[in-house]
């Protein structure tokens, strides 16, 4: 009889357990929250316009070099072969020294971006972290690892509201 009693609670218990343990999940649009936020489009415009001025400095040292060249193959019948050689050698060089230069500003502008969007997303872990406690949310997915969700279930608008009042600059 004990045995009994004790298996028909157990049921019970296994079949109503799911019932009582709703588990709140939401998702959020993380490149959004970045690049959609009054400091991402602040951050991002400022690095495009560095881009921009280095880019436009990068297409005039292109322009030298290119009205060298240009040079050295008018000069080519004129010049003697050791002339034309050195003059040759030294545009390599300086083409290489160009490219070098050139991968060096991208790099820059990589690292940076890079640095830029870590910085934002441990200010917006922290803020997550609150907004779930606060919420009683169990879990939070990105968006981009889901197929299919309820709109409702989307608190990226929220978020971005949040970050922009609470995160107005980047700590370094």
């Amino acid at each position: 009889m004990f045995k009994l009693i004790y298996s028909v609670i157990l049921f019970f218990i296994i079949i109503t357990g799911p019932i009582f343990s709703e588990e709140k999940i939401v998702f959020i649009d993380i490149d959004k929250v970045i690049y959609q936020s009054e400091l991402g489009k602040k951050l991002n415009k400022k690095i495009t316009n560095e881009i921009k001025k280095e880019d436009s400095k990068l297409r005039k040292k292109e322009e030298v070099l290119k009205n060298k060249e240009n040079d050295i193959l008018k000069q080519k019948n004129i010049l003697s072969q050791e002339e034309l050689n050195e003059k040759i050698t030294k545009l390599k060089k300086e083409i290489e020294d160009f490219k070098d230069e050139r991968r060096s500003i991208n790099k820059k502008f990589t690292d940076q971006r890079l640095k830029q969007t870590n910085s934002m997303v441990i200010s917006l872990n922290s803020i997550l972290s609150d907004y779930a406690n606060e919420n009683s949310i169990s879990l939070i997915i990105q968006k981009k690892n889901i197929v299919i969700g309820k709109s409702t279930l989307d608190i990226t608008d929220q978020i971005i509201d949040i970050f922009n009042k609470e995160v107005k600059s980047l700590k370094n």
